[in-house]
Order: C-alpha cells, then sequence, then structure tokens
C-alpha cells in the first residue's frame, strides 16, 4: 500500500488544486487570452506527435495497445485542431465560423471520444484480434496505414459535418450559462469520462504508460467538470481545462520519449550479442542475457528488476503426437502471447529449447506476477493453430525479483528456475511467484548466501 501513495500523488495534488479552483473558474481570463493561441496549437503537436511516436511503437513490436492508443490520439488531434481553427479567438480573431456554436459540439466530441478510447485501447480488443496485431508475421506497416486512414477519414467526416451544419446546432451556452442542450451534453460526456477513468483505474495498473494513461483521464475529468462550471469559454475555467488537457497530452509524450530513450540504451547491447531467435523473433538467450545484465548496472538505486522464466508445458509430447511444425507454431504462438503482455522496455527472449526468458525493468514483484499471469492464462485461452490441429496448450511461469549484488542476475535466475519447477511440480498451468509469497530457498541452486 505504501508504494502506490506516491502514483496517487500527482493525482491527488490535480484533484486537490481542481476543487481550490472551483470559486475562480468563472473569472474572466483578461489579458490571458493572448495565450490561448499557442496553448490551442501545443495540444494539437503533443496529441499528433504522441500519436506518431506510438505508431513507431506499434511498427517495431506490434500490440493491439499501441495501435489502439495511436488512432485515439490521432483522432483527439484531428478534432483538436479542427476545434482550434473553428473557435473565435483560437487561431484567428473571429474564428472559421464566427459566433457559430459547432466549436462547443467539436470540443464535446473529443473530450467524450478520447477517454472512452483509451480505455478500448487498454483492453485491446477480441483476444484473437490482440494476438494477430502481435504477432511477428503481421504486415504492421500496411495495418497501421489502414487504421490510421480510417480513424483520419471519421475525424475529418465528424468535424466537416459539425462545421457544414454549425449553424443549425443547438447553443450549448447562453447568457454565460449553460442551456438545457448544453447541459444534457456536458453531462453526457462527464458520465463518458468517468466510466473510461474506472475502466482504465481496474487495466491500467501494471506498465507506467498505463499508469500515466489514468492521470490523463483523470485530467479529462477535471476539464470537462470545469468547463460545465465554468460555462463561459472566455473564464479562467474553460482556460484551466485546456491547460489540462495539454498537460495530460504532455505526460503521455514525455512517458514515451523516455521509454524511448531506456530502449536505446540497451539496444546496442543487444546487437553486439547477436541476431534475434530465427524461429520466435524474440532475443536468442546469449541476447537476453547481455540485455539483462545491462538492466541490472544501470538502474537506479532502489529500482525493481523483475525476472521470469516461461516453459511451454508438454513441448515435446506435442511434437511426438503432433510432429515438429505443430511444436514450432506453438513456441511461435506463446512468444507472440508473451509479447503482447509486455511494454516496449521490457525484454524477451529465448531460455531453453522449451521457454523464455522475460526481463521488467521498473517493475515488482506484483507488476511482474500480474504480466506472467496474464500470459499465462493468454496461452491457456485459446488453442493454437498449426497447419493440421488446433493445439491446446498451456504454460509454467517462475518469477524472482533482482537483488542489488553483482551476481544479481545469477541469482535470480536460479530462483525463478526453481520456482518454474516448483509451477510443474504442483501440476503445470500457473506462476509461482513471491508476490504470493512463495518464496524459494536460493541454497537448493547452490547460489546466494549462506542459509542458518
Amino acid at each position: 500500500m505504501a508504494r502506490s501513495v506516491p502514483r496517487r500523488l500527482p493525482i491527488l495534488l490535480l484533484l486537490a488544486a481542481c476543487l481550490v479552483a472551483i470559486p475562480f473558474v468563472r473569472e474572466d481570463l483578461g489579458p490571458g487570452r493572448s495565450s490561448v493561441p499557442a496553448a490551442l496549437v501545443a495540444i494539437v503537436a503533443c496529441d499528433l506527435v504522441v500519436a506518431g511516436v506510438l505508431t513507431t511503437r506499434f511498427l517495431a513490436f506490434g500490440s493491439a495497445t499501441r495501435l489502439g492508443l495511436a488512432c485515439a490520439y490521432l483522432f483527439a488531434g484531428l478534432l483538436a485542431a479542427a476545434h482550434a481553427i473553428a473557435v473565435p479567438g483560437g487561431l484567428t480573431t473571429h474564428g472559421a465560423l464566427g459566433a457559430d456554436p459547432a466549436p462547443a459540439w467539436l470540443w464535446a466530441a473529443g473530450h467524450a471520444v478520447l477517454p472512452v478510447a483509451l480505455a478500448g485501447a487498454l483492453w485491446g480488443g477480441p483476444p484473437a484480434m490482440r494476438r494477430r496485431l502481435a504477432a511477428p508475421t503481421l504486415h504492421r506497416g500496411r495495418t497501421a496505414v489502414i487504421a490510421l486512414v480510417l480513424v483520419a477519414a471519421v475525424a475529418a467526416g465528424i468535424a466537416a459535418a459539425v462545421m457544414a451544419v454549425g449553424a443549425h446546432l443547438p447553443d450549448a451556452t447562453s447568457g454565460g450559462e449553460l442551456t438545457t442542450f448544453g447541459l444534457l451534453a456536458g453531462a453526457v460526456v462527464l458520465v463518458a469520462d468517468a466510466t473510461a477513468l474506472l475502466i482504465v483505474a481496474r487495466r491500467g495498473r501494471r506498465s507506467e504508460l498505463e499508469r500515466r494513461l489514468l492521470f490523463v483521464v483523470t485530467c479529462a475529468v477535471a476539464a470537462t467538470a470545469l468547463t460545465l462550471v465554468a460555462s463561459d469559454r472566455h473564464s479562467l475555467g474553460s482556460y484551466a481545462a485546456g491547460a489540462l488537457d495539454l498537460l495530460g497530452a504532455g505526460v503521455v509524450l514525455a512517458t514515451l520519449l523516455i521509454g524511448l530513450e531506456r530502449l536505446g540504451a540497451f539496444g546496442s547491447a543487444d546487437e553486439r550479442a547477436g541476431d534475434a531467435d530465427p524461429l520466435t523473433g524474440v532475443l536468442t538467450r546469449a541476447a537476453a542475457l547481455v540485455a539483462a545484465e545491462h538492466l541490472h548496472r544501470t538502474r537506479g538505486p532502489g529500482a525493481p528488476l523483475g525476472l521470469a522464466l516461461v516453459d511451454v508445458d508438454g513441448l515435446k509430447r506435442i511434437g511426438d503426437r503432433h510432429g515438429p511444425l505443430a511444436a514450432d507454431a506453438v513456441l511461435l504462438t506463446v512468444a507472440t502471447r508473451l509479447r503482447e503482455q509486455l511494454r516496449d522496455a521490457d525484454v524477451l527472449g529465448r531460455a531453453g529449447e522449451e521457454g523464455f526468458l522475460v526481463l521488467l525493468p521498473d517493475t515488482d514483484a506484483d507488476g511482474v506476477t500480474l504480466a506472467i499471469d496474464r500470459a499465462v492464462a493468454a496461452v491457456r485461452d485459446e488453442p493454437v493453430g498449426t497447419w493440421a490441429h488446433d493445439v491446446r496448450t498451456t504454460a509454467s511461469g517462475g518469477i524472482a525479483m533482482v537483488g542489488p549484488d553483482d551476481d544479481g542476475i545469477a541469482v535470480a535466475l536460479a530462483a525463478a528456475d526453481l520456482a518454474l519447477n516448483q509451477a510443474k511440480a504442483h501440476g503445470r498451468d500457473q506462476v509461482v511467484s513471491p508476490a504470493r509469497g512463495q518464496v524459494v530457498p536460493l541454497r537448493r541452486a547452490g547460489v546466494g548466501p549462506p542459509q542458518d
């Protein structure tokens, strides 16, 4: 519980600041209006850059979540651009439509769709679609182009339709107060944002980006609430809502750029260690061990580093019964499902003929356990399609946390191997983890400190 307090602190501070600001949200911004065009451009730029970075991550690693997030931010960026063009005092003094109510409805559409789209991206869609988008054999470039073009077309169509019929849309505000239509639309947006917040809070617990998305959706909920209370778009509350939008996009962009920097830090080490495994596309064992040592040496003081070994249960039996091609198909599918549950900064490599080595930097035992549990469940839940048969299989996992000593990787590997053996001895299709109080005595592995 103590570890979760610092993670929640930014959200608590944000909510506290919004509560303090409520008495002042109807105040006129005054001279601060001159900063509005720059703020609108910054919001659009952040959204589109985030979409671009997420697209490059999808092209490199796959994942329905990455592609979904890229589509969500592209949609939000295009609607934000249309809003900036249309709203008076935005990019032009009078706006593209003058006093037309269209900008308010563009704003409502963007604030309703983005949080819901982020929650949907974390879900990732049906299992079959998630696995297809994570597969190394997928034509990712073509898939990304099709998805992004469709999203751009939908966003452009919505913006064009709203701007075309803007004069006939009901006013959202009148005399500085919300109209009935404005109040109804605001309530719908607020309910959609709050629902998305609950979904993200429930699903986005493991990776750094997922935790940042919780902050982003909280910003969206707070921005919607401030806008509804403020009513007038020239009030302090409306501009504070815009600042929250910019803050949310900036946080995601910073998180992605930091992740790219970490990837580059050990990417060269991977390249020196050898090529990827030709069957599964993940790192070879040698490459994964080099990356593990690099992560261990360069992590900050007290930063956790999780290690897991995952084996396919009964792979030899599958090969004997269905042939070696079926066994290869099972290994490839398990690698794909493992990769789907991991972040960009995580390392996935081979660990023997039947298993995989997983390294999760900046992740505590609970987070590692959650990721490996999901991967094992994904292997169990759906059969593997081979050239002749659908093969059902399971996987077992053993987890250990890497200690601070120089031989931390060797000790953790031995502990994870013993944990994996325990999982197999107790019926397979399970994960043995220190997060569940399942501590393996390292003395049995011949490594680690002496035991009393």
